[in-house]
């Protein structure tokens, strides 16, 4: 079966095996309740991520920005990444 597969597989056009999209991006929430910066939005999530507030330029560059972003630009550890990436995501 998998070998049957795999020859059809192969004999299809280069063209016809790309087309798939790739994924969805996420769409950016709007501010909402207390929450409207990103400032407020890193004090609400505690541990101490209130002090990181400089290094976001906006609403949107949080929800943007990327881990190799916050890691090379924004010289933030580890645990800060996956500490704000994670509810970041929460946010959504």
């Amino acid at each position: 079966m998998n070998a049957t597969f795999a020859r059809c597989f192969a004999r299809m056009p280069i063209g016809i095996r790309s087309l798939h999209s790739g994924a969805a991006k996420k769409p950016i929430p709007a501010p909402r309740g207390d929450i409207q910066d990103p400032a407020a939005f890193l004090t609400k999530i505690g541990r101490n991520s209130a002090s990181l507030a400089d290094k976001f330029k906006s609403w949107d560059h949080l929800f943007t920005a990327t881990t190799a972003e916050m890691k090379a630009d924004m010289a933030l550890s580890v645990k800060q990444r996956r500490w704000i990436l994670g509810w970041r995501e929460k946010y959504r």
